[in-house]
């Protein structure tokens, strides 16, 4: 899956880009299409002039990269959407094609966001491209902190720096993960564990600045100083040790406690933790307010994480209520198997389950923005419910919209979501002009 978010990434970030800065909005007004004119106007100036020159390269490549994304993900997709839908195949190609002519929508995200859909797909333009997030707006609203005149930006590098968000969250009284022992460059520092040997309890082994679950093993103490890895090979812990001294040469590794979620979700994390993908932005109050959430479960018993991209099951929260919605797949637009009522392996009901602890998750999402990460805009945090409560487990500066918008059937460009994130924008606009103003004085 690494290999295959890696590869769409490189094919569709500068087409996708220069796609939607060139393009044609309808003028209806909507939050949606403002966000996409802040995209257009603002990132054209951002960016440097051997971008400009890269995504104007790019265009003429436009049509054989349709072609190609087209064939495809119909190929993946289109003959059980014909099943399931009736929708023929060659029907599947011209509204691909369309969208990704009229609002930069390419192949993947027609099947992800199951615009095959009539209904949905009369909404296209409601939804916010990963690309002019994740490549351009979020990085403005860090640049110039949402248009507040405190200094932005400052604290990206702790969001990324699990070390540094663990002591951040301490100093702050913020429940999140242990960190027992960091192994860096071959020596180990000692952070929550004192002993020379590893404790007797289940690991979590993860890289320092890892994401999406890359890099990360479990080992299962199995007694007798012995652990146990996901692939069922049994070392002792002085081995265990030894592997991760000379792992960290290359990169920097995390000793943490395995976590085991709340015992009324265990059944759905499936022997991996379970998380929750909480949104949350600066509001009109300049409170930092929850918009949206996802709760994420491992489809298979084998996963060591939960991640989404990584073959995960995602369901939509009610966050009024904490109560899930269908589950699905459909990362990177492979949507053969749609949606689930019940886990697929364990059979467990996923539809109508309450999270427990859920209105002290929300204050506690809140409290962490206001807290820990006041000069970010949005964050999207990473939740496990265990039952002592909410812990944090990490927090991420330029969330994934994809896993939102599909998990709760509809785009978040006219929701509340895409309301605060306009009105932001606007605000970072206008901070940034004049501020371009004084220094052009």
């Amino acid at each position: 899956m690494e290999k295959i978010d890696l590869g769409i990434d490189i094919i569709t970030r500068d087409l996708s880009a220069a796609f939607l800065i060139l393009s044609k909005l309808s003028d209806d007004g909507t939050t949606a299409t403002l966000i996409h004119r802040y995209f257009q106007r603002e990132l054209w100036t951002e960016i440097s002039m051997a971008d400009r020159l890269i995504m104007l390269a790019a265009l003429p490549l436009v049509p054989f990269a349709i072609i190609l994304l087209t064939t495809v993900f119909t190929a993946l997709n289109g003959f059980s959407i014909k099943k399931r839908t009736g929708k023929g195949i060659a029907r599947q190609i011209y509204e691909q094609i369309t969208l990704a002519s009229r609002y930069a929508i390419l192949s993947p995200w027609y099947y992800i966001f199951e615009l095959h859909d009539d209904d949905k797909r009369e909404r296209a333009g409601e939804y916010l491209n990963r690309f002019e997030m994740k490549g351009g707006l979020y990085k403005l609203l860090r640049k110039y902190n949402g248009g507040l005149s405190v200094p932005a930006d400052r604290s990206t590098a702790c969001i990324k720096d699990k070390s540094c968000l663990k002591a951040r969250c301490s100093d702050h009284g913020i429940a999140t993960t242990p960190i027992l022992w960091i192994f860096e460059k071959g020596q180990i520092r000692k952070i929550d564990w004192q002993d020379e040997k590893l404790p007797e309890i289940d690991l979590f082994v993860k890289p320092l600045a890892g994401q999406g679950g890359g890099g990360t093993s479990r080992w299962d103490y199995v007694g007798s100083g012995q652990f146990r890895y996901n692939d069922g090979k049994i070392v002792t812990g002085d081995q265990l040790i030894e592997h991760l001294r000379q792992a960290s040469e290359r990169k920097t590794y995390l000793v943490q406690p395995r976590l085991i979620n709340h015992r009324e979700i265990t059944d759905l994390a499936n022997g991996t933790l379970a998380t929750i993908r909480v949104m949350s932005c600066r509001n009109e109050s300049d409170d930092y307010e929850v918009t949206d959430a996802v709760f994420r479960m491992a489809r298979s018993a084998a996963s060591v994480v939960d991640n989404y991209h990584a073959g995960g099951i995602a369901a939509n929260v009610d966050i009024q209520t904490g109560e899930l919605g269908r589950g699905t797949r459909g990362a990177w637009g492979i949507v053969a198997d749609g949606w689930y009522e019940r886990h697929p392996e364990t059979n467990v009901p996923i539809l109508h389950r309450k999270l427990p602890y859920w209105p002290e998750l929300i204050d506690f999402v809140q409290h962490a923005h206001s807290r820990l990460f006041s000069d970010q805009v949005v964050i999207g945090w990473d939740i496990a419910i265990l039952d002592t409560g909410p812990c944090l487990i990490e927090a991420n500066k330029a969330p994934d919209l994809d896993i939102i918008q599909r998990t709760r059937s509809g785009p978040v460009g006219n929701g509340r979501l895409g309301e605060l994130l306009a009105f932001n924008l606007r605000r970072t606009v206008v901070a940034k002009h004049a501020l371009l103003e004084t220094h052009s004085l």
